[in-house]
């Protein structure tokens, strides 16, 4: 007699896009684990304004080793609002689990729907993600590198055609049911001839088997970087 699996607990060490850094890992979610996620941010600007992000997610582990998303962000505030509301999809693939002297590693790509606000064209994103754990034991010591591919298909004249984000973050466990996470984030912005540097510290904590509860603050250095942000947001398995 066959058993169908059922749905995954939450996993507060699975670290995920604006959950509440923008580091990610080289894990998929649980094979079929299907997971609604929120992700609540604010932002103010290099230029004086304010941002307002709200992201619903939806996430499915639909084979071993892969899972599936999708997302609407919506923009609020004064600042520029292109792109509210679009929708993305995206998959990541996991390769391999890290061995003693192997990261593990995975790949990402998403689409992005011009469902919203200003924008044209179909963009894409495809990134290459990197795990390693540095100390073995109870209390996990993870670092993280992503790097990030943009195209902007449908181009306004003052915006570039292709553009990177980088990232290089570090986890750790604080306590039995939390995870620490800080990073360094380094992007050619959308515009041209501006980039953006950000460091994050975010927490990450399990409530409930099936509940992550996660918060996060960032800060900006350089030119057009931003000044300050904070971001709150959840995981619920179901």
């Amino acid at each position: 007699m066959s058993i169908l699996p059922s749905a995954q607990a939450a996993d507060h060490r699975n670290l995920e896009e604006g959950l509440p850094t923008q580091v990610v890992d080289a894990y998929a979610t649980a094979y079929m684990n299907r997971e609604i996620q929120g992700v609540f941010r604010y932002e103010h600007t290099d230029d004086n304004k304010d941002r307002f992000v709200l992201a619903p997610r939806l996430e499915y582990g639909f084979a071993r080793n892969w899972q599936l998303e999708v997302e609407a962000p919506f923009l609020l505030g004064d600042a520029d609002r292109t792109g509210s509301g679009n929708v993305r999809l995206g998959a990541l693939y996991n390769f391999n689990v890290e061995t003693l002297t192997m990261p593990a590693f995975a790949v990402s790509a998403r689409v992005e729907i011009p469902s919203g606000k200003n924008s044209n064209g179909a963009d894409t994103t495809l990134k290459f993600i990197a795990s390693k754990m540095l100390i073995r034991g109870d209390w996990w010591n993870d670092l993280h590198f992503n790097i990030a591919w943009n195209h902007n298909s449908g181009r306004q004249e003052e915006e570039r055609e292709n553009y990177y984000q980088a990232v290089l973050g570090y986890s750790f466990r604080t306590g039995t049911d939390t995870i620490m996470i800080v990073d360094l984030v380094r992007r050619e912005e959308r515009k041209k001839h501006e980039e953006s540097n950000l460091v994050e510290l975010g927490l990450r904590r399990q409530i409930t088997p099936l509940m992550v509860l996660t918060g996060g603050l960032g800060a900006g250095f350089g030119d057009e970087s931003p000044d300050f942000q904070a971001t709150a947001g959840f995981q619920y398995s179901f």
